[in-house]
């Protein structure tokens, strides 16, 4: 006998009933508060960025407003992210600020958006638009957004992760790293 779709079965309803919440697979936009769905809104004009609200964009509209900056420094990052190359957002506005970049904080999904936004930043908060990106798997409207930035095809995959800092000098992409520079 095969207990194989048994244990899957048992495996289901075990996780139905511990209500265990995965984030990270989609944007988890649904999985929000009513409280935290209302500071998200579509960017409409940099200018006029208002602390407190997070603007979801696309890398088009971002590669248009880096052009207005002669050194520019996206983050694209994970809300709550504990690997070796996340660091507190802070981090990333103190280099900034020190290296004459103009920052934007892009992130890649709203799960564990309180671990963004009780890091209290200055700098205005984003998020990646998947909708525009046709699609609601964070993984994929992340890498049609990176890939955008570096001018690369929507779909185009790689192996290796490059990183989520983009360095643009003009509007150009120079560098594309996991860590800031020394």
């Amino acid at each position: 006998m095969n207990m194989k779709p048994i244990v899957l079965i048992c495996l289901f309803f075990f996780i139905q009933s511990c209500k265990v919440q995965i984030i990270g697979i989609t944007n988890d936009y649904k999985k929000l508060s009513d409280k935290q769905k209302s500071i998200i809104k579509p960017i409409d004009n940099f200018e006029k960025l208002d602390s407190g609200t997070i603007y979801t964009i696309n890398a088009s509209q971002l590669k248009n407003e880096i052009k207005k900056y002669p050194k520019s420094l996206v983050y694209v990052f994970t809300n709550g992210c504990s690997a070796e190359f996340c660091k507190p957002l802070n981090f990333y506005e103190d280099f900034a600020k020190r290296n004459g970049y103009k920052l934007f904080l892009v992130m890649n999904g709203f799960g564990d958006i309180n671990a963004t936004l009780d890091q209290n930043v200055s700098s205005p908060l984003f998020a990646i638009n998947g909708d525009f990106y046709n699609t609601n798997y964070r993984s994929s409207y992340t890498r049609y957004f990176e890939n955008e930035l570096r001018d690369r095809n929507r779909d185009y995959k790689s192996k290796e992760y490059l990183g989520g800092l983009f360095f643009f000098e003009n509007g150009e992409l120079i560098k594309n790293s996991k860590e800031l520079p020394n």
